[in-house]
């Protein structure tokens, strides 16, 4: 198979010259972590702007200056092997598909999970590709602190466990972009300055106020964002049941449990695709 037979055709995309609001706009409508960019008016890529970069840079409203440019991408073309090795090289979790320079589609880690792991009934089990190891949060935790703690893991996804240490869930950074709001808020910069005691020149300054979208994260704890309903596969469930149980519960990850309720590892859709280049 190749990357055009599973790729997303349809791309919602930011345009540069833009902003930051934008950008925000369209992660929270994708529920998505990131988003392609391309110069106005043209399918011509310029790069990603991620939810992360807009964490990290929270006073900057130029979009062009939120870009990661030095991306990977594939062509229609290349087959969905190459596009898996690319997934697991580069550690990210979707690739622009681009044509002489335009981008022509999307291609995901859970496109070729759903379109194509699934179909190809892989009987191997789970267990050969999952993280043993994996961080784990405490479900008092704050929202902000778990979205630190999967920026400095590496992680998108955090086991959650109680004060007994027992699993009760799964809390990833789509949840997270879900119960954030977008608030506006302005500030009034002076351009000149006065000396002491001219009060009487207040009117005659020059005031800019700079007005700002930024995706703000509640103050609340994990324990309020985790499914009521916890999805778990065993080690011997087969890969492509496994990737059928992700699409079926629109979730990137799910753990692996023992017959007794603990947590034994965990499986990520991106470590589904070693079994199709293995």
């Amino acid at each position: 198979m190749q990357v055009k037979d599973v790729m997303t055709k349809e791309v919602k995309v930011v345009e540069i010259p833009g902003t930051r609001a934008e950008a925000i706009d369209l992660l929270r409508k994708l529920e998505a972590s990131a988003a392609p960019v391309v110069k106005q008016g043209t399918n011509e890529l310029v790069g990603l702007v991620t939810l992360r970069k807009l964490f990290e840079h929270p006073d900057e409203d130029q979009l062009a200056m939120l870009v990661d440019r030095d991306i990977p991408t594939v062509t229609p073309e290349d087959s969905l092997e190459d596009a898996a090795k690319l997934f697991l090289a580069s550690h990210v979790k979707r690739l622009a598909v681009l044509k002489e320079g335009k981008i022509v589609g999307i291609i995901t880690v859970k496109d070729i999970v759903n379109r194509a792991i699934i179909a190809m009934n892989i009987e191997k089990p789970a267990s050969d590709y999952m993280r043993p190891r994996v961080i784990a949060v405490w479900d008092g935790t704050p929202i902000k602190a778990a979205l630190e703690i999967m920026a400095f893991s590496g992680f998108r996804a955090l086991p959650v466990i109680d004060e007994n240490g027992s699993f009760l869930g799964v809390i990833d950074d789509s949840d997270i972009i879900e119960v954030s709001e977008v608030k506006t808020e302005s500030k009034m910069s002076q351009m000149t300055g006065r000396s002491e005691g001219d009060s009487w020149t207040w009117d005659s300054e020059d005031r800019i106020y700079i007005t700002k979208r930024q995706l703000k994260i509640p103050d609340k704890k994990v324990k309020e964002l985790i499914a009521k309903e916890l999805v778990t596969i065993t080690r011997r469930t087969p890969v492509s049941r496994c990737a059928e149980i992700m699409k079926q519960n629109k979730i990137e990850q799910v753990p692996v449990s023992t017959a007794e309720g603990g947590l034994v590892g965990i499986v990520r859709d991106v470590d589904l695709l070693q079994a199709l280049i293995s």
